[in-house]
């Protein structure tokens, strides 16, 4: 199979991943690609070009910080309009405590990225079940600072509110 000639502006994708992302630099067999919220530098044999498309969502490309991938990684200021777009509540009613957890986990992340700190998990009240297990997944989280259940008595035991370094 024959390399395709990369040059910076292509936007590429790493090798078996989905994120796209946008060639910024060049140095032989290097190139630093910016995704949405970082910047990678991946081995050129690593990226496969991709055709341009005009208003490509790009989204976060946690599998291009596999260890599988030697990287060097330099986080990027979001736009306001992605500070503003994200919520800092999520609803977490319906979920089970596995879709839960992952749900919580990648919602955290993003939070984090974008520089959000504080931030409310309804999770119900209902048997307890749930609201245990998000709460005890919390205080082993290692981006949380404080957790607590601030207006429970208007609130009740459904809510846990969060607050992230």
């Amino acid at each position: 199979m024959s390399q395709v000639a990369l040059q910076r502006g292509d936007e590429v994708k790493i090798n078996g991943q989905e994120s796209i992302g946008e060639i910024v630099w060049l140095n032989g067999k290097y190139a630093k690609v910016a995704f949405q919220f970082v910047e990678i530098s991946v081995s050129l044999s690593k990226l496969e070009k991709v055709p341009s498309i005009i208003g490509t969502a790009r989204t976060f490309p946690k599998e291009a910080l596999s260890a599988s991938i030697q990287s060097s990684t330099r986080f990027l200021n979001p736009d306001a309009g992605a500070f503003s777009a994200f919520k800092t509540e999520i609803d977490l009613h319906g979920m089970t405590v596995p879709e839960a957890l992952s749900a919580v986990e990648q919602w955290i992340d993003r939070a984090s990225l974008l520089g959000h700190k504080h931030l409310k998990v309804i999770h119900g009240k209902g048997s307890g079940v749930l609201r245990s297990a998000i709460r005890s997944y919390l205080q082993s989280h290692g981006l949380a600072r404080r957790i607590t259940n601030r207006f429970s008595d208007v609130e009740g035991e459904g809510v846990t509110w969060l607050e992230i370094k």
